[in-house]
């Protein structure tokens, strides 16, 4: 059982005869030396704690200070562009040239985009047929993804300058505007979505295939495929930290034409990656447990 009183007990252990009375000034100033470097060290590590504390509070403080800061700034930005309409005379008329200006240079940009559209799919699909014929190798798979996401974002730009356009005007000239070959940009999307879907069934190859890749030494495809998760990854965040950012301050982003980009939609490829991952993992499982169950005895011949 436990004592009831352990000072008292410790004590009848140093006291165990009158002789060791003689004991008592050094036992007071043993004890004195320990206590004064318990206390030592409780304050050294009070102190420390103290420390810590104080820089976190101090960098809190200083954070809200940034965001305080920011905001007030990009308010005092907000407040001298609505002043300096009230201050030019001619402003409408020099907002109106400055928006022709950029309207022009947008259109012009479009036009050679467009131009490029088609013959650049039919470059990506030549070479997405070359890698049917190489499915184990793939090496056009970082030249089509760079090939795709360009025009990617052509067609964002494209569909988002047509929001800007009143009516159904802009829709109608996407449907029905010929270009070369009667061919019209509706007719290109509708392509570059079939283009995207066989691209996408490479990477979904690829990433099946992934473990029998390792284990065969094909590590120009497997680093082919990591830099395209990456790059998908990289602009998935991208975008998501933008559309959050335009949620929080949409007072002011609605004010500034340069924060009003357009939305570039989440591919999620490293999710579909994880996704194929399992599902061939699950399916090498599900196929070793078959065959052990239709002959047992594997088991015990693999384990000798």
């Amino acid at each position: 059982m436990n004592d009831p009183h352990p000072d008292i007990s410790r004590l009848a252990e140093l006291l165990k005869s009158p002789d060791d009375l003689d004991k008592l000034p050094s036992l007071r100033a043993e004890l004195t030396r320990k206590k004064a470097a318990i206390d030592g060290q409780l304050k050294l590590g009070l102190k420390e704690q103290l420390e810590i504390t104080s820089n976190g509070m101090s960098s809190i403080t200083s954070g809200q200070s940034i965001v305080a800061q920011i905001k007030e700034e990009m308010m005092k930005i907000d407040r001298l562009c609505s002043e300096a309409q009230g201050m030019i005379r001619d402003f409408p008329e020099v907002e109106r040239l400055g928006i022709m200006q950029r309207n022009f240079a947008a259109v012009e940009e479009m036009k050679d985009a467009i131009e490029k559209f088609g013959p650049g799919l039919g470059e990506l699909e030549e070479l997405l047929r070359e890698d049917d014929e190489d499915l184990e190798g793939q090496p056009n798979l970082l030249a089509i993804h760079a090939g795709l996401s360009e025009l990617r974002e052509v067609r964002e730009r494209a569909m988002e300058q047509t929001k800007g356009v009143e009516g159904e005007s802009g829709l109608e000239l996407i449907d029905n505007l010929p270009l070369e070959g009667e061919t019209t940009l509706r007719d290109f999307f509708a392509r570059l979505d079939d283009v995207v879907d066989w691209f996408d069934e490479h990477v979904g190859a690829a990433c099946i295939n992934l473990i029998p890749l390792v284990q065969a030494g094909n590590n120009g495809l497997v680093v082919r495929l990591a830099l395209v998760i990456e790059e998908e990854e990289k602009k998935d965040r991208q975008a998501k930290a933008l559309q959050d950012a335009q949620r929080e301050f949409q007072d002011v982003a609605s004010r500034f034409k340069s924060i009003n980009v357009g939305q570039r939609e989440l591919r999620g490829y490293k999710k579909k990656f994880l996704q194929a991952i399992e599902a061939s993992a699950a399916a090498q499982f599900e196929q070793v447990q078959q065959a052990f169950l239709d002959d047992p005895d594997k088991l015990e011949k693999a384990c000798r």
